[in-house]
């Protein structure tokens, strides 16, 4: 009996220390391209969209016009308000933002934005008055990819694995806006809490003729889908401990059981010049709270296709980056006006 049980601790042992073995051996098995691999998975689940998201820009004490800039003509911003809807489904997209801006002069404007492409032709109109017909697919600024919220805009116009996959696969990217003489280093730092949260950080440095400019830092939430929970961005040539764009989920929305999507989020910079002075002073927050999600959207070909051009408007068709005509919404020019009789 005694032999018996000796022999069942030996062999629970065995085992506690093979299971513990197992798990340093997963554990070493998390790499750089095993976390990119993910993030790409994960970013297939919001191919579909149906997006309702609130995005506000706000100047801080960093951004304010000295008084005699010489560059008076130029509009600086003091709030901008965004309301954008954003569907994305099987392929085909459609956008629509109504924008209120402030600037620091004390003027405003409001201004629309519209564009879709049904998987053909490309659709923009542009203030009331300026409108795109694109053959083929052309992407917009305004779409909304979770992986990349702290990101959106016109330089870094991906997906996020793309951007953690090098200068090839960023190149081969439609949209991407990357010039030849920047290069891309990795590394993988390790696992890290953000707010109760396992993330895993990597870091994305951009070279640029070969010397490193500027380094991403990505925590991505295990548990939220690999979306990053927080974003840090350093120039290089300034600091390399105190970041210059700092950004955070403040909170989240499971959209449905295991689908993570930011209910709210929060990135801030610091003017570069002030902060090499040791003065870490705000230069814009932006901030984005999303109002309605959902990854099921249902919408007819014609939701992607129905563009009402004013009349007055002008129209450019554009084929292979080229205008191949234009004319005026309702003039003589316009093609569906020389198409229709004229009345009796």
């Amino acid at each position: 009996m005694l032999k018996s049980h000796a022999r069942f601790q030996r062999c629970f042992a065995l085992g506690f220390l093979f299971i513990l073995g197992l798990t340093g051996t997963l554990k070493a098995e998390i790499t750089f391209e095993t976390l990119v691999e993910q993030v790409k998975h994960n970013e297939t689940k919001y191919k579909n969209i149906d997006l309702k998201i609130d995005y506000t820009y706000q100047a801080g004490p960093a951004s304010i016009r000295p008084v005699g800039d010489t560059n008076a003509n130029v509009k600086i911003f003091a709030t901008s308000q965004n309301s954008i809807r954003y569907v994305a489904q099987e392929g085909r997209y459609r956008v629509e933002v109504k924008s209120d801006n402030l600037f620091q002069d004390g003027s405003s404007r409001k201004s629309n934005h519209i564009k879709m492409y049904d998987g053909k032709l490309t659709r923009l109109l542009e203030q009331d008055h300026i409108v795109n017909l694109i053959q083929g697919y052309t992407g917009d600024n305004y779409h909304i990819r979770p992986h990349m919220l702290f990101l959106r805009g016109p330089y870094f116009y991906m997906p996020l694995s793309t951007l953690l996959s090098g200068d090839k696969a960023i190149a081969a990217s439609p949209d991407a806006n990357w010039s030849p003489e920047n290069s891309l280093e990795y590394a993988y730092q390790g696992e890290a809490d953000f707010n109760g949260l396992k993330c895993h950080q990597v870091w994305a440095t951009i070279l640029r003729n070969k010397k490193p400019v500027r380094r991403l830092e990505f925590w991505l939430a295990a548990d939220r889908n690999f979306i990053p929970a927080r974003y840090c961005s350093y120039q290089l040539k300034l600091s390399e401990d105190q970041p210059t764009v700092e950004g955070e989920v403040l909170e989240w929305i499971e959209v449905s059981p295991g689908f993570w999507f930011p209910k709210e989020t929060k990135t801030t910079s610091f003017s570069p010049y002030l902060l090499k002075r040791g003065q870490k002073i705000v230069q814009w927050t932006k901030k984005y709270q999303t109002k309605e999600v959902s990854l099921t959207p249902r919408h007819e070909l014609s939701f992607f296709q129905n563009l009402e051009i004013p009349d007055g408007a002008l129209v450019y068709e554009i084929e292979n980056r080229k205008i191949i005509k234009s004319y005026k919404k309702g003039s003589a020019s316009d093609p569906e006006s020389a198409d229709t009789p004229a009345d009796p």
